[in-house]
């Protein structure tokens, strides 16, 4: 197991997080590749000692932007090889469950932030529902 994918819903450029974990992975002998999104003020791709893909999307935000952008990356991975895959929070979770299941790949779920309890979802028991279903998908 050597071929990494991870994905993020961000632009790639300006994710220093994920940067030092890609860049500490290749160096410790894996084969990285890392998906973001393209918006329309993003800069040129900053070169990297692993590859880096970005999706462009019609929408920018909201319900639209995130159903969008899983079906983009949804079709996307159905044509990547890899061994595992890393879905950075739960907003690109959907997805990679989807995807990981048709093939048996070995998947990890990045949580650095208890995402259903963001004030963002407070009082809007619908969206929270859906965030928690994904949640509890990839933990099973």
């Amino acid at each position: 197991m050597n071929r990494l994918i991870f994905t993020v819903t961000n632009d790639l450029n300006y994710d220093r997080r994920m940067m030092r974990t890609c860049i500490s992975l290749v160096e410790a002998g894996y084969k990285v590749k890392i998906i973001g999104r393209k918006q329309t003020n993003s800069l040129a791709i900053i070169s990297q000692s692993y590859k880096q893909k970005r999706i462009r999307c019609i929408f920018d935000k909201g319900k639209a932007f995130y159903i969008e952008y899983n079906i983009r990356l949804f079709f996307y991975l159905l044509f990547q090889k890899f061994d595992a895959a890393c879905a950075v929070d739960l907003d690109t979770n959907s997805t990679g469950t989807d995807r990981f299941e048709a093939q048996k790949e070995k998947r990890f779920y990045d949580a650095h932030e208890y995402f259903t309890e963001v004030p963002e979802l407070l009082g809007r028991p619908f969206e929270k529902s859906i965030w928690e279903k994904n949640s509890v998908i990839f933990n099973s």
